[in-house]
């Protein structure tokens, strides 16, 4: 006869068991040409990434950068994660991406519900909008669900974007990475 405690410690153990689903973090593309060049928008954006995230005072009173960063970031997070081509970064670092690509979030106030392609579509539009000299555009650009704070207060942020240590932390890792690769000296 079975003691309760074992037949117990059985049917949870049992109960526990089921198939296993791969996490798939949220992904986004980037529009052609979205980071101002480079042959490959995958090495371009995690270098893009790591440049301005390692000091706020490179993005300071330049919210193009900071939306091209900011774009960079939370595209890399689901790139590198997902593609079979970047099986040589490490998984602490890709961990690490999607936490930066969070904290990114956080500082932009963008909406829980939101995902990663409408956010770069937004970053990627304000900036483009900036570019042209067209304010209200870009205003317009990061307004709406996945922006419930309003184009001019993300816009403001984008301005004085502060220092984001795990984007800065994840980016110089995964910067670091493929220099060590030998991948980033091809592009």
């Amino acid at each position: 006869m079975k003691s309760p405690v074992l037949a117990l410690a059985l049917a949870l153990a049992a109960a526990g068991c089921g198939p296993l689903v791969p996490f798939v973090p949220d992904q986004a593309q980037l529009p052609a040409g979205a980071l101002g060049g480079g042959l490959d928008p995958d090495v371009t954006a995690v270098n893009l990434a790591q440049y301005a995230f390692a000091d706020s005072g490179r993005t300071y009173g330049r919210p193009v950068d900071a939306a091209r960063a900011c774009a960079s970031m939370l595209y890399i997070a689901g790139a590198l994660y997902t593609s079979p081509r970047w099986s040589n970064i490490s998984a602490i670092t890709k961990e690490q991406l999607l936490q930066g690509r969070q904290e990114v979030r956080d500082a932009l106030g963008v909406a829980p519900a939101a995902t990663a392609q409408q956010v770069v579509d937004g970053l990627v539009g304000a900036a483009d909008a900036l570019n042209a000299g067209d304010q209200a555009a870009a205003i317009r650009a990061l307004s709406g669900p996945a922006f419930p704070a309003g184009g001019e207060k993300v816009l403001a942020v984008l301005s004085n974007l502060p220092y984001l240590r795990m984007a800065n932390v994840s980016t110089m890792r995964a910067a670091n990475q493929l220099l060590d690769s030998g991948l980033d000296d091809r592009f």
